[in-house]
């Protein structure tokens, strides 16, 4: 009988131990929810409009360009042209970027925005002499 009482106070303190800090968990109430950090991300793509407007420009990236992604443009925005300092209105639509942009509140706000270089006209073949 003493035996069975000490098997069943052991398994009772395993029980508590185990189970004790999820039961406490589920009765501490929620905190508030922390502000979300902004999520950064890259892309490299073909400008496929620019707005000013609206202040955004379509990127287009991926395997054949399928898959677009609309980035808004604002004041904290670097713009550059071949490593100057540049405007949205510069941009023109055809040119190849690379965008760094964070998600806020469901939108892609651009941090930088880079248009590459086009690449040098490729040279003509050298004739052939024989």
């Amino acid at each position: 009988m003493r035996r069975t009482a000490k098997l069943l106070l052991l398994v009772a303190v395993m029980l508590t131990v185990g189970a004790g800090p999820g039961w406490l968990q589920a009765q501490m109430p929620a905190s508030p929810a922390a502000p979300a950090s902004p999520m950064p991300a890259s892309l490299e793509g073909t400008v496929k409009k620019v707005d000013a407007t609206t202040s955004t420009v379509r990127v287009s990236s991926g395997l054949l360009g399928l898959f677009p992604r609309t980035l808004e443009v604002t004041s904290d925005t670097q713009v550059q042209i071949e490593s100057r300092q540049a405007t949205l209105t510069e941009i023109q639509e055809g040119a190849k970027v690379k965008a760094s942009y964070e998600v806020r509140n469901g939108k892609n706000i651009a941090t930088r925005l880079e248009v590459m270089a086009p690449p040098p006209p490729k040279a003509p073949p050298a004739p052939r002499t024989q």
